[in-house]
């Protein structure tokens, strides 16, 4: 509550940022961007789309993640932020502790997660829009060592974007012992644009050495994103999508799971300074099968809720609500991330 009283004692009036993982969540997306909706956040998608979102200094609220984390959720949110500038007809950026999806997955596997993530990226922009990002992680302590060094790329053309983002090594040691050695982990996506609306399609595989097993997962998935200005203040959304995902260990199949959602959602611009958004989440058709049987997804709903507020060249996101079936009485039936997520953007 204090974190939102800070907020509101800041209102002034101007433009919307677009650029917080509070924004994308309040929409159904999710925190490293989104493959039809406008944001900064999408350079850890596709490092192309930074020339679309210069000059911008952004700040993520959240607590210092514990070395053997293995989210960065609304829950356990990270501070993190950096900033996007011009050098000469070229766009930069410079992101610091980034918690990604990766790095979850390496915690998850070895008890020991890589942080003190910094990724830089350069883009171009003409006729082909490129861009490529360098990350890397790691982090030394008493129980062992962690790295990750991975790359991003991505180039824009007219309608079409395509976008990927390989691992190039990571590493977990624990007591001296290898706890994981990553092997391969591919991250790849496109999309295009048609009027409101956007046809996108993504593939994922990975394969780790877990204490000399070999654990691997593939996914992949497509869908339809719609993006339309009803009124000049107001955009809805809606999307559309399947996946289906496997995972193995020592070359045996463990899960399987296929899913297709459907999110609704609705941004407006109430007053000058403020906008208002929020989302519904729909488990249309799922299942996940794997050892201890099949649970169905099916018929789960999650909403998100959450505010913008602007400042001159500053913009604050916050979400207000984040949550679904794990709502109780204790958290006015909001969810247990009630408050979460401040970010804060300047347009410099």
């Amino acid at each position: 509550m204090k974190n939102l009283l800070t907020v509101l004692s800041l209102v002034i009036v101007a433009s919307p940022a677009f650029a917080s993982r509070a924004r994308l969540e309040s929409l159904g997306e999710g925190k490293n961007g989104s493959y039809y909706i406008n944001d900064s956040r999408n350079m850890f998608l596709n490092p192309a789309s930074i020339v679309k979102h210069k000059k911008k200094l952004m700040i993520e609220l959240g607590n210092t993640i514990s070395n053997t984390s293995t989210a960065d959720s609304s829950a356990l949110s990270s501070a993190q932020g950096g900033f996007t500038n011009t050098f000469g007809d070229f766009t930069y950026a410079v992101y610091l502790n980034n918690y990604s999806d990766t790095m979850a997955a390496a915690a998850a596997a070895g008890g020991l997660s890589p942080q003190n993530a910094v990724e830089v990226q350069f883009a171009g922009e003409g006729a082909v829009n490129w861009g490529i990002g360098l990350t890397t992680a790691g982090n030394k302590q008493a129980a062992g060592t962690s790295s990750y060094l991975g790359t991003r790329i991505g180039v824009e053309k007219d309608n079409l974007a395509v976008f990927g983002t390989i691992g190039l090594s990571s590493k977990i040691t624990v007591a001296g012992v290898d706890a994981l050695k990553g092997k391969t982990k591919i991250d790849a996506g496109a999309t295009y644009g048609m009027g409101d609306m956007t046809v996108f399609g993504k593939f994922a595989t990975s394969t780790n050495e877990v204490a000399t097993v070999e654990v691997g997962s593939t996914s992949f998935g497509a869908g339809l994103g719609w993006n339309k200005e009803m009124t000049k203040s107001t955009h809805m959304f809606t999307r559309l999508e399947a996946g289906y995902a496997t995972a193995k260990t020592a070359g045996a199949t463990t899960s399987q799971s296929y899913s297709v959602p459907v999110v609704l959602g609705a941004e407006t611009q109430a007053l000058s300074w403020l906008a208002i958004r929020g989302s519904l989440t729909h488990g249309l058709f799922g299942q996940t099968l794997n050892g201890a049987g099949a649970t169905t997804t099916a018929g789960q709903t999650f909403f998100g809720a959450g505010l913008g507020m602007t400042f001159g060249d500053v913009t604050i996101d916050g979400l207000v609500a984040n949550g679904g079936a794990g709502a109780t009485a204790d958290d006015f039936g909001f969810g247990s991330d009630m408050i979460s997520r401040i970010g804060l953007t300047y347009n410099f």
